[in-house]
């Protein structure tokens, strides 16, 4: 069994993100916490390109109004390689389906996010 700590670093490492779930699933729920740590991993090893996986994330984020998970998986699609158009696109079809709300109660501060990742990453590919 992975302890506490590993589990946490595999979060702040990978998604830069504390889960809220994690610490009170360690104090109570140790075999729930590694039970959902094994589901993940086996997403992570999965077909789909992390791109794809973290895009997924971020709708699925949004969609239950999940604001710090949102923008950390935002983040990981556009370190991962999605564009600012693929992630305004995706929330443009949950916005077709869904409504406008999804946009805008969490999607804008996602696409935010990664808007503000991009430019860090497009500053720091300029000055190496």
């Amino acid at each position: 069994m992975k302890d506490f700590e590993n589990i946490l670093n595999y979060y702040k490492e990978e998604l830069k993100w504390n889960p809220p779930f994690a610490e009170v699933l360690s104090k109570y729920s140790p075999q729930g916490l590694e039970g959902y740590l094994t589901m993940r991993e086996s997403i992570q090893n999965g077909h789909l390109p992390k791109k794809t996986r973290e895009l997924i994330f971020t709708i699925l984020d949004s969609l239950d109004d999940e604001l710090s998970g949102a923008k950390s998986h935002a983040v990981a699609a556009v370190e991962a390689g999605l564009t600012m158009e693929e992630l305004v696109e995706a929330f443009v079809i949950v916005t077709s389906v869904k409504g406008i709300n999804v946009l805008c109660k969490t999607g804008v501060e996602a696409i935010k996010a990664a808007e503000k990742r991009v430019q860090e990453m497009n500053l720091t590919s300029k000055n190496q």
